[in-house]
């Protein structure tokens, strides 16, 4: 019974902090890289429908001042989906949008275990594995999911592919603009012939909510989107 009492807290802890949390959490991000800076505006919105949780996720960024003239418009994305309860977000649709290009966008078809590809008028299938997540759904499932203690595995998408990616997990005290933050850290591990990095940082006492992402972009380029605000609001 000693065994499972810390389990059992950490179970109803989780339940408690799902229930405690509000219907829409806005957050706002500085972003820096090595040619520029910019900003991100994220919004979290979970609602109840027909006896379940659905949530979308709205991301956009912007480029400020020598990145601007580089980078023009903004990235728009986003992520909708269900959430399962002890399971966490299930995405059924993601879109990435950049400037005035059409947006990319992806389905999850969990019934016939299919992933969408759609751009550019083409369309590709691949399978779709348990659990797969796309990358703006992995930095919020964690408010809904319980996240192992020293590894974790899971398929990741973005617009173009879907592959999986193992990060170990770890814990930090982060300086942010808002104060010192205990976090967990998820960080990428590089197989050989990847380049490509990412960071997340879980805030504990935020519901653990994604206050600092590190990632490598497809031009090479590396980001770092740290919060400079969080603001939580009921749509009642």
């Amino acid at each position: 019974m000693k065994f499972l009492l810390p389990i059992i807290l950490f179970w109803i802890s989780s339940i408690t902090c799902a229930a405690d949390l509000p219907e829409r959490i806005d957050l706002d991000y500085t972003l820096k890289g090595l040619i520029g800076q910019g900003k991100a505006h994220e919004t979290l919105l979970v609602q109840n429908e027909n006896g379940g949780q659905h949530y979308t996720i709205n991301s956009e960024i912007s480029a400020s001042g020598f990145l601007k003239l580089i980078k023009r418009g903004s990235i728009l994305r986003r992520s909708e989906g269900t959430i399962i309860p002890n399971e966490g977000m299930k995405p059924l649709h993601f879109s990435d949008q950049r400037g005035e290009k059409p947006a990319r966008t992806v389905e999850f078809d969990w019934s016939k275990e299919h992933i969408i590809y759609r751009r550019k008028s083409r369309e590709m299938t691949e399978n779709l594995p348990k659990g797969t997540l796309d990358e703006l759904s992995l930095a919020y499932h964690f408010m809904f999911a319980p996240l192992p203690k020293q590894t974790l595995i899971v398929y990741e998408t973005d617009y173009r592919v879907l592959r999986p990616i193992r990060y170990a997990v770890t814990h930090e005290t982060l300086d942010t603009p808002i104060g010192k933050l205990a976090t967990i850290v998820l960080t990428k591990q590089q197989e050989p012939g990847d380049s490509f990095r990412k960071k997340i940082w879980l805030a504990t006492d935020h519901h653990m909510l994604p206050v600092r992402i590190i990632s490598t972009e497809k031009n090479g380029m590396e980001v770092d989107q740290l919060v400079t605000k969080i603001n939580y609001k009921s749509t009642q």
